[in-house]
């Protein structure tokens, strides 16, 4: 990490001048119509996924908005206000990363120091564990093995206590050589901060970065304590809305223990992108993803997702627990932030911020594209996949990743020389292509497109975040013909005529579907299916409406129109049969209402596109948990019969068979199938849990 001390005082005071400008220029009437838009899409989402209270809120070039909807507190009708305070679950671990970062700079930590020179009780490992790694999820340390018992503790836990719950367990991989996200690594950094700064973590956090930034709201949470606009939580048992499940969350406290509001989430964010608590160069490096051992860039820096919303660069991080969900995101180059909390455990908190981003800055979070040529959606999904990379690396850093001559030609023939029909050996090589493994060429190709394009269009690339790949890469390759650019630099003449193809078909099936077009409950499904197949008739690349499809047919089956969800799955099956969504959802329906031999040949072939998707084995479970919380159990129980048929060396399902049964009271069956998934591996994640239902069931008997 660079910590070279800039001049004191100068750049905090540039921001803090430029902040007052943009404050004074921008005010709630420039943003009137976005706030309009915002307001009616939050109260349509929350209709449609029964969200019962939600603050949201976004900051943009020094101006703020939040607001509070629905019910802070259902039984009593108190309403969510902009000040309603919500568990930050997971959004709690960039919280603690700034901390640690803090101390780096105050001298305290070395990041690349053995996690035991701070936190010395903690055992050692077979290999060392540091301080970086943990910051990544690539220090090898367990997330929950027991969610049941683990994520239910109901009695306030100390710091060491917290750390007594995982420090003898084995590490899941050699540190650093793989991603597995742990918010036990983040709990182990909270103790970090204390063991370097003397302080508990929450003294420590107040004083040097919730105070300094302004986050008054912002706390550990404690349930005996009386915390001004404490919301309530609420779930989904079978179907019907209940409180939420009380959970003690001091156990978790550094990886997701904090309570705040939604106006603090964005005080935090700006302070980051504003130089308020951070040098700048270490809040790059914060934001930067971090690679294992291998050369695989794992999306995630210190603390934060390292994302892309269409190749434009964006950080953030969501949360999950019993009372809450919760994300908070920030596209640094754009001075833009956008916050929510939801006390509605089955919200989807990505749905809301992904469609602020979309209002207030113009631009679509993801294109989707879809190709009925197996290859050519290979090439597709792939060259958008470096579209994504290239393009981030370009907006966070303001350059291409290389622009040495050799390393540039190497780079393009490494995409000119992928010559195979094989759509897994393309997706394979593409996808190589994009990390530090291969040397990034397809990070290098596109990032000096952008830097290309951007010199002949003034620094402009806005056409091109909002266009995507195919119109970049024909845009690219007309102007190296036009300027006469050696061929190193160049795509191959096969990968120029796809690229014309695709961006002409893009324009003209995207246009087509620009004005007055939806699939949602309103929608005449022969009209709109017959329009989209003389829309993409004849086209090699056409928009992927897929998500559109998915939300129609679940709305359908939570309100009972079975027969309808079942016709909209054809549709969408005729119109996408290569996607393992639409194949796999479809599969499901028609297994759940009992045409299981054309469900399960659906669910096979999902399978083998995508092992996991919907058809996997973790998307079968999912499902089937998620049809018993809308009150349909009986539903996934049956899709549970089907998936242990699909996979029988899956302990974890028949877990699920027996969990199943328990609950619906047929005692005999739930015994039969825990003991199916012990006698297959009785060392699975939910093992231990198992034997002891086990137990309890016979002494029943």
């Amino acid at each position: 990490m660079n910590l070279r001390k800039p001049v004191a005082g100068l750049f905090p005071l540039v921001l803090l001048l430029a902040q007052c400008v943009l404050a004074q220029s921008v005010s709630k009437a420039d943003f009137a119509d976005e706030i309009r838009r915002i307001e009616q899409f939050v109260e349509a989402q929350m209709k449609r996924d029964g969200s019962v209270g939600l603050s949201i809120g976004f900051s943009k070039d020094g101006f703020v908005w939040t607001k509070g909807f629905g019910y802070a507190d259902f039984e009593n009708k108190t309403a969510a206000t902009a000040d309603s305070s919500y568990r930050m679950a997971s959004v709690t671990k960039p919280m603690t990363a700034v901390g640690i970062l803090k101390l780096v700079e105050q001298g305290k930590i070395d990041l690349d120091a053995e996690v035991q020179a701070y936190v010395p009780y903690f055992p050692k490992k077979k290999y060392p564990v540091t301080v970086r790694q943990l910051l990544g999820h690539i220090g090898g340390i367990s997330h929950y093995r027991n969610y049941l018992v683990e994520g239910r503790i109901k009695e306030p836990k100390t710091t060491r206590e917290a750390i007594a719950i995982f420090e003898e367990f084995d590490l899941i991989a050699e540190p650093g050589t793989r991603y597995s996200y742990s918010s036990y690594g983040f709990n182990l950094l909270g103790a970090v901060i204390e063991g370097a700064s003397g302080k508990s973590y929450g003294e420590y956090m107040k004083e040097n970065i919730w105070g300094p930034l302004g986050m008054k709201a912002t706390r550990l949470d404690d349930p005996l304590e009386i915390i001004p606009n404490r919301v309530r939580g609420y779930q989904l048992v079978n179907g019907k809305l209940k409180n939420s499940e009380f959970v003690d969350i001091s156990s978790r406290f550094a990886g997701g223990g904090t309570r705040s509001t939604v106006g603090d989430m964005l005080r935090f964010s700006e302070g980051l992108r504003n130089g308020e608590i951070l040098k700048q160069e270490n809040v790059i490096e914060m934001w930067t993803s971090q690679v294992t051992k291998v050369g695989r860039d794992i999306g995630y820096g210190y603390g934060w997702g390292t994302n892309t919303a269409n190749g434009r660069f964006v950080v953030g991080h969501g949360g999950a627990q019993q009372e809450t969900k919760t994300y908070l995101l920030t596209v640094p180059k754009k001075n833009f932030s956008a916050a929510v909390a939801i006390n509605f455990e089955p919200a989807n908190p990505s749905a809301y911020v992904q469609q602020v981003f979309e209002i207030v800055l113009g631009e679509p979070w993801s294109i989707q594209y879809y190709a009925p040529e197996p290859s050519e959606n290979a090439w597709l999904e792939g060259l958008d996949g470096g579209f994504d990379f290239g393009m981030r690396y370009f907006d966070q850093h303001g350059r291409a990743m290389s622009e040495d001559a050799h390393d540039l030609a190497k780079a393009f023939e490494y995409l000119n020389s992928i010559e195979s029909t094989d759509p897994d050996v393309i997706r394979h090589a593409l996808g190589d292509g994009r990390h530090p493994v291969t040397g990034s060429p397809l990070v290098k190709v596109i990032s000096h497109m952008a830097s290309t394009m951007a010199r002949m269009k003034g620094g402009d690339l806005g056409d091109y975040y909002k266009k995507g790949v195919p119109a970049l890469l024909d845009d690219y390759s007309v102007i190296a013909s036009e300027a006469g650019l050696p061929a190193r630099v160049r795509l191959s003449e096969d990968l120029r005529k796809k690229a014309s193809k695709w961006a002409l078909d893009w324009r003209r099936t995207s246009r087509e579907l620009e004005t007055g077009f939806s699939v949602d409950e309103d929608t005449d499904l022969d009209k709109i299916s017959a329009k989209l197949r003389s829309t993409f008739k004849g086209a090699s690349v056409y928009p992927d409406l897929i998500p559109d499809f998915d939300r129609l047919i679940r709305s359908r089956v939570e309100k009972g129109d079975v027969p309808g969800a079942l016709k909209a799955g054809k549709a969408a099956v005729d119109l996408y049969p290569l996607s393992a969504e639409t194949n796999g959802l479809y599969g499901i329906l028609l297994v759940i209402t009992g045409h299981e031999e054309e469900g399960v040949s659906l669910l096979k072939k999902s399978a083998g596109i995508n092992p996991n998707g919907p058809a996997g084995r973790r998307g079968l479970n999912a499902v089937a948990y998620d049809l018993a919380s809308v009150g349909r159990p009986e539903a996934g129980l049956r899709l549970l019969l089907t998936a242990v048929k699909m996979y029988p060396d899956e302990a974890n399902l028949f877990d699920s068979v027996g969990d199943f049964y328990n609950r619906m009271g047929d005692k005999a069956k739930a015994i039969e199938f825990y003991e199916k998934a012990l006698a297959i591996d009785d060392k699975y994640p939910a093992a231990e849990n198992a034997k002891k239902i086990l137990a309890d069931l016979k002494r029943g008997q």
